[in-house]
């Protein structure tokens, strides 16, 4: 899916608003840099290549009801982002991942997978 199409966002909120969802993690959305943008019903926060490639870019579509309860949202890249939300006994962390595919080079995966890891080490754990 990509959201480079007209009226891709509006239909995709749609569908998250139909399905009662509180929150969808949505990849391919290929646009430039990286921000948020507030409706009436829902945001949409986007993490993109600065470059304007037409490619890749993730980011969360949250309902208005629940973004309240958000506390960060960290545009890693066009392949990672991540969202925290304030819970009712713990914090979460939502990470949003698009991988590279099997037939990509090894050197692209290899640095893929490493900023997954620091990612990931960032998140605050619980103990």
């Amino acid at each position: 899916m990509t959201m480079l199409k007209p009226g891709k966002m509006s239909e995709i909120a749609e569908q998250m608003l139909r399905t009662q969802l509180q929150i969808i993690a949505v990849q391919g959305i290929r646009w430039k840099g990286q921000g948020q943008i507030k409706k009436n019903l829902y945001s949409l926060y986007y993490s993109c290549s600065e470059q304007n490639t037409g490619q890749l870019g993730t980011g969360f579509m949250v309902k208005k009801e629940i973004e309240k309860n958000i506390m960060s949202f960290t545009p890693n890249n066009e392949k990672i982002c991540t969202i925290r939300l304030k819970g009712k006994f713990h914090n979460i962390t939502l990470i949003n991942v698009h991988a590279p595919t099997e037939e990509k080079m090894e050197e692209e995966k290899d640095k893929f997978y490493d900023d997954l890891q620091r990612t990931f080490e960032r998140v605050p754990m619980l103990y």
